[in-house]
């Protein structure tokens, strides 16, 4: 009997081990941002991304993302979804004075991120996490509206939790 124990025991333990490789993950986004500008009275910032199509030709793929402008309270301030085919790209402008209506002589702090959907879940048999199937690069740039020079440019490459980044479904203004 106790033998029989013994084996159930083992048997149990198999079976939970076994279980534990073949959960399935869920699907993940990748986001990016990139760090903390300043925009003031008569410039706008445009969030630029590239699909470098660096995969096959025969399985390269248009990449979807979501850009977004935030503010430093938090606050999604403007964002659009875009389709970039490879070897293109896409962007999102926001105006400080249209967009943003900052009065003469302020300054509004922001920020970019892209956001790329989830990917389907891996198989059963694999033990990674999947990982995005496009990928874009991204860079923020702040311009003189009037002239179009550009004063500064960021890259957009510092990844962050997927809870911060992801802006919600409503109460956004959609963009380019």
């Amino acid at each position: 009997m106790f033998q029989f124990a013994q084996r159930m025991c083992v048997f149990a333990l198999a079976a939970v081990g076994l279980y534990a490789q073949t959960a399935i993950m869920p699907p993940v986004q990748a986001t990016r941002t990139s760090g903390m500008v300043g925009i003031a009275e008569g410039q706008s910032a445009q969030l630029n991304v590239l699909n470098p199509g660096d995969a096959p030709a025969s399985s390269a793929v248009a990449c979807s993302a979501l850009l977004a402008f935030w503010g430093d309270d938090g606050k999604v301030l403007k964002s659009a979804v875009v389709n970039v085919t490879p070897g293109t790209g896409g962007h999102i402008e926001i105006d400080s004075d249209k967009d943003l209506t900052l009065a003469v002589n302020a300054r509004k702090e922001i920020r970019a991120t892209v956001t790329i959907p989830p990917v389907p879940p891996p198989t059963p048999s694999s033990t990674t996490p999947p990982k995005a199937l496009c990928k874009l690069i991204g860079t923020l740039e702040i311009f003189n509206t009037l002239n179009g020079h550009t004063l500064v440019t960021l890259g957009v490459g510092h990844g962050v939790p997927v809870e911060v980044a992801t802006p919600p479904a409503s109460g956004t203004a959609s963009g380019n």
